[in-house]
């Protein structure tokens, strides 16, 4: 008897661990959905995935699994998930213009979409999306309606921007310049200001960017010292990769010194990558090499992702870039065997054989990886089965 309660106790236990995740209506059709959303008044979520999307097994594993996101879609919504590349999903990509995964639907039982989302994102993120498609004043239909209305206020345009940003970045942009052009000097040293300015500007001369690099100071009491450091590298590197492709090189080594000159040691580290780019844009192999070598040895030395990182970029573009391989060969075979059951290290190792036609390496290194793309999508298998037979071909 004591057996029997144990085990049924463990099959509860088991049951209710499996429940604990966004309850998705997988054997319902987009009818049904509406049906049950008229009976049950609420609006229904369609997760648009792939089989091969790595975003949407991210976003299973990671995010549909926290106590606070299932409960609130579960309670709010009725779930409903579709392969774009199956069944009723080919139609409904065609119906709501779906072109990147996951895309993240919420549409009234009349089918019409009432706020819409896109892309990987934290828990966080996603349980706000939720209560943002569940706000009739804040949903991106009622932004929308807001905005075909003739609404233009600075604190609704950067609401529906960043709304936007997520679903339809080519809108989105319309709207981010809207901001740009009517936000006035007297904003920005404000909440909204900073707001504005950390998501629209894009360089530190442009007009957001340059009043920024400016005017630190003001902006104190809205923005952490983090976030501001932040910005300021990424000002800072947009105008050096604008200064590599005009190939003003007094311009970008001067910059440069803001990495470099650092004693912030990932500051350093990402002065290394941004001057290897450099070198990698001139052709200029003695300096690459010189760089790398002396990262390889030191900064760069136990950073697997940024060896590897730097061996593909040296990979990307075949025969332009052959005198590049023997120095992303160190470089990828440091990274792998730093991190030897990482996939991306792996595979990039294996491709560099391939380049190089290691095949006997390379070999070992590619089907390690196609064991490591079990765990990912089947895009991913698919392209690690690739290189195998590449290799094999050599």
């Amino acid at each position: 008897m004591k057996s029997i309660i144990t085990c049924l106790f463990l099959f509860v236990a088991i049951s209710l661990q499996a429940q604990e995740e966004i309850n998705f209506n997988s054997n319902s059709s987009c009818a049904e959905a509406r049906e049950k959303s008229v009976k049950e008044h609420k609006l229904i979520f369609i997760d648009c995935y792939t089989s091969w999307c790595g975003p949407c097994k991210w976003m299973e594993k990671n995010v549909f699994i926290q106590p606070a996101v299932y409960n609130y879609y579960n309670t709010n919504f009725i779930n409903l998930k579709l392969d774009m590349e199956k069944g009723e999903g080919i139609e409904m990509k065609k119906k709501y213009n779906v072109q990147s995964y996951p895309t993240y639907l919420f549409v009234n039982d009349k089918g019409e979409i009432i706020h819409r989302t896109a892309s990987r994102m934290t828990a966080e993120e996603f349980l706000a999306e939720a209560k943002l498609a569940s706000d009739p004043k804040k949903n991106s239909a009622a932004l929308k309606a807001k905005y075909d209305s003739g609404t233009r206020d600075l604190p609704f345009l950067m609401d529906y921007y960043l709304v936007l940003k997520k679903s339809d970045r080519g809108a989105s942009e319309k709207i981010g310049a809207e901001v740009t052009d009517k936000v006035q000097e007297s904003n920005l040293a404000t909440a909204l200001g900073w707001k504005i300015i950390n998501n629209l500007a894009r360089a530190k001369d442009d007009k957001l960017g340059a009043w920024f690099m400016q005017h630190k100071d003001k902006i104190t009491a809205y923005s952490t010292a983090k976030e501001r450091d932040a910005l300021t590298d990424r000002l800072i590197s947009n105008s050096l990769y604008g200064k590599m492709r005009s190939g003003d090189e007094k311009g970008f080594f001067s910059e440069l010194q803001h990495f470099k000159a650092s004693p912030d040691l990932n500051r350093q580290k990402q002065g290394i990558m941004l001057e290897a780019d450099y070198y990698q844009e001139q052709k200029n192999v003695t300096a690459y090499n010189k760089l790398t070598s002396a990262a390889l040895n030191g900064l760069l030395k136990d950073d697997a992702e940024k060896l590897s990182f730097l061996a593909r970029r040296a990979d990307m573009k075949g025969d332009s870039n052959a005198a590049l391989l023997p120095q992303a060969y160190l470089m990828a075979k440091r990274a792998m065997e730093l991190e030897p059951e990482e996939y991306s290290t792996v595979s990039t190792f294996s491709r560099v054989c391939l380049s190089m036609k290691k095949k006997e390496e390379g070999l070992i290194a590619a089907k390690k990886a196609r064991q490591l793309a079990d765990a990912e999508t089947s895009k991913i298998q698919k392209l690690a089965q690739n290189v195998i037979d590449e290799l094999n071909q050599l």
